[in-house]
Protein backbone atom coordinates (compact mmCIF):
# COMPACT_ATOMS: atom_id res chain seq x y z
CA UNK A 1 0.00 0.00 0.00
CA UNK A 2 1.04 3.72 -0.90
CA UNK A 3 1.18 6.25 1.61
CA UNK A 4 0.20 9.69 0.28
CA UNK A 5 3.07 12.69 1.13
CA UNK A 6 1.40 15.28 3.20
CA UNK A 7 2.82 17.16 0.49
CA UNK A 8 0.29 15.69 -2.38
CA UNK A 9 -2.83 16.05 0.35
CA UNK A 10 -2.45 18.70 2.44
CA UNK A 11 -4.24 22.18 0.40
CA UNK A 12 -5.66 24.87 0.93
CA UNK A 13 -8.67 27.25 -1.48
CA UNK A 14 -7.38 30.16 -3.14
CA UNK A 15 -9.81 31.76 -5.59
CA UNK A 16 -12.25 28.87 -5.41
CA UNK A 17 -9.30 26.00 -6.15
CA UNK A 18 -7.87 23.66 -4.12
CA UNK A 19 -3.99 24.49 -4.23
CA UNK A 20 -0.98 22.82 -2.24
CA UNK A 21 -1.11 23.99 1.51
CA UNK A 22 -1.35 24.88 4.79
CA UNK A 23 -3.88 26.79 6.95
CA UNK A 24 -2.01 29.03 9.97
CA UNK A 25 -4.51 30.04 12.52
CA UNK A 26 -4.29 31.96 15.85
CA UNK A 27 -6.39 32.19 18.85
CA UNK A 28 -6.59 35.67 20.73
CA UNK A 29 -9.13 37.53 22.90
CA UNK A 30 -11.51 39.48 21.20
CA UNK A 31 -10.14 42.61 20.27
CA UNK A 32 -6.75 42.20 21.39
CA UNK A 33 -4.77 41.01 19.40
CA UNK A 34 -2.59 43.69 16.85
CA UNK A 35 -2.21 43.30 12.67
CA UNK A 36 0.19 40.69 12.24
CA UNK A 37 2.76 41.12 9.45
CA UNK A 38 2.76 37.42 8.35
CA UNK A 39 6.02 36.48 7.43
CA UNK A 40 5.49 35.20 3.69
CA UNK A 41 9.89 35.88 3.22
CA UNK A 42 10.20 32.21 5.05
CA UNK A 43 8.45 30.33 2.74
CA UNK A 44 9.55 29.78 -1.02
CA UNK A 45 8.33 32.15 -3.75
CA UNK A 46 6.90 34.69 -0.85
CA UNK A 47 3.10 33.25 -1.54
CA UNK A 48 0.21 35.24 -1.24
CA UNK A 49 -1.82 34.52 1.86
CA UNK A 50 -5.57 35.14 2.21
CA UNK A 51 -6.42 36.57 5.57
CA UNK A 52 -9.35 35.80 7.47
CA UNK A 53 -10.81 36.21 10.71
CA UNK A 54 -13.43 33.83 12.91
CA UNK A 55 -15.26 35.53 16.01
CA UNK A 56 -17.49 34.54 19.07
CA UNK A 57 -18.02 37.09 21.79
CA UNK A 58 -15.00 36.48 23.58
CA UNK A 59 -12.35 35.31 21.22
CA UNK A 60 -11.04 35.88 17.52
CA UNK A 61 -9.43 33.33 15.40
CA UNK A 62 -7.14 35.64 12.50
CA UNK A 63 -6.45 32.46 9.99
CA UNK A 64 -4.25 32.51 6.82
CA UNK A 65 -4.41 30.47 4.11
CA UNK A 66 -0.70 29.63 2.96
CA UNK A 67 -0.47 28.13 -0.80
CA UNK A 68 3.34 26.47 -0.72
CA UNK A 69 4.66 27.29 -4.27
CA UNK A 70 8.01 24.84 -3.48
CA UNK A 71 7.59 22.28 -0.66
CA UNK A 72 10.32 22.61 2.09
CA UNK A 73 12.10 20.04 3.46
CA UNK A 74 11.36 18.71 6.92
CA UNK A 75 14.08 20.74 8.73
CA UNK A 76 12.69 23.68 6.72
CA UNK A 77 9.46 23.60 7.50
CA UNK A 78 9.91 23.11 10.55
CA UNK A 79 12.11 26.39 10.41
CA UNK A 80 9.40 28.54 8.63
CA UNK A 81 6.77 27.50 10.86
CA UNK A 82 8.62 28.18 13.81
CA UNK A 83 8.87 31.81 12.41
CA UNK A 84 5.16 32.19 11.22
CA UNK A 85 3.56 31.43 14.72
CA UNK A 86 5.62 33.22 16.40
CA UNK A 87 5.06 36.15 14.01
CA UNK A 88 0.95 34.77 15.31
CA UNK A 89 2.01 34.68 19.31
CA UNK A 90 3.98 38.30 19.17
CA UNK A 91 0.47 39.82 17.89
CA UNK A 92 -1.20 39.20 20.81
CA UNK A 93 -2.56 35.36 20.11
CA UNK A 94 -1.88 32.98 23.08
CA UNK A 95 -1.45 29.33 20.93
CA UNK A 96 -1.20 29.47 17.06
CA UNK A 97 -1.15 26.26 14.67
CA UNK A 98 -1.33 24.89 11.25
CA UNK A 99 -4.48 22.70 9.79
CA UNK A 100 -5.38 22.42 6.88
CA UNK A 101 -8.82 21.84 4.05
CA UNK A 102 -10.32 19.08 5.17
CA UNK A 103 -8.49 18.63 8.57
CA UNK A 104 -10.83 18.65 11.54
CA UNK A 105 -11.77 22.39 13.17
CA UNK A 106 -14.07 23.26 15.29
CA UNK A 107 -14.51 27.07 16.81
CA UNK A 108 -14.65 27.69 20.18
CA UNK A 109 -16.11 26.29 22.87
CA UNK A 110 -15.17 22.94 20.44
CA UNK A 111 -12.02 24.03 19.73
CA UNK A 112 -8.69 21.30 21.04
CA UNK A 113 -11.00 19.13 22.14
CA UNK A 114 -9.96 15.81 20.87
CA UNK A 115 -14.08 14.87 20.35
CA UNK A 116 -14.10 17.32 17.43
CA UNK A 117 -10.70 18.15 16.67
CA UNK A 118 -9.06 14.90 16.49
CA UNK A 119 -6.13 14.59 13.49
CA UNK A 120 -6.86 18.58 13.08
CA UNK A 121 -3.43 19.70 14.76
CA UNK A 122 -0.37 19.53 12.22
CA UNK A 123 1.56 22.36 14.33
CA UNK A 124 1.54 24.43 17.13
CA UNK A 125 3.23 27.40 19.28
CA UNK A 126 1.72 28.66 22.94
CA UNK A 127 2.75 31.96 24.13
CA UNK A 128 5.09 30.75 26.33
CA UNK A 129 7.41 29.58 23.74
CA UNK A 130 6.60 25.98 23.61
CA UNK A 131 6.33 24.69 20.17
CA UNK A 132 5.54 21.41 18.48
CA UNK A 133 5.75 20.41 14.98
CA UNK A 134 5.92 16.95 13.11
CA UNK A 135 4.70 18.41 10.06
CA UNK A 136 7.17 16.45 7.18
CA UNK A 137 6.29 17.14 3.69
CA UNK A 138 7.67 13.88 2.41
CA UNK A 139 6.04 11.64 4.99
CA UNK A 140 2.29 10.55 5.46
CA UNK A 141 0.40 13.76 7.55
CA UNK A 142 1.09 13.12 11.16
CA UNK A 143 -1.49 15.07 13.46
CA UNK A 144 -0.75 15.68 16.92
CA UNK A 145 -1.64 13.36 19.60
CA UNK A 146 -5.33 13.87 21.50
CA UNK A 147 -3.16 14.38 24.92
CA UNK A 148 -1.51 17.63 22.80
CA UNK A 149 -4.95 18.60 21.72
CA UNK A 150 -5.70 18.50 25.43
CA UNK A 151 -3.22 20.29 26.42
CA UNK A 152 -3.69 23.50 23.86
CA UNK A 153 -7.05 23.19 25.14
CA UNK A 154 -5.93 23.75 28.55
CA UNK A 155 -3.37 26.04 27.70
CA UNK A 156 -6.65 27.87 26.29
CA UNK A 157 -8.67 27.75 28.70
CA UNK A 158 -11.38 30.71 28.98
CA UNK A 159 -11.14 30.87 24.67
CA UNK A 160 -11.31 27.67 23.16
CA UNK A 161 -14.01 26.32 25.99
CA UNK A 162 -15.97 29.53 25.63
CA UNK A 163 -19.22 30.63 22.92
Amino acid sequence: MTVTRARDALVVIVDGDEVPGISIYGLGRRGAWGPVVFPVHVWFGEPAVDEFVLHGDAWEIPTWDLPILVWPTVDGMAAALRVSLAAIIESGCSVAWVGAEGLPFCDPPQLFDPGCMSRGVLAWMTADGQFGCGLDPDGPISPISDQQLTMLREYARGLADVD
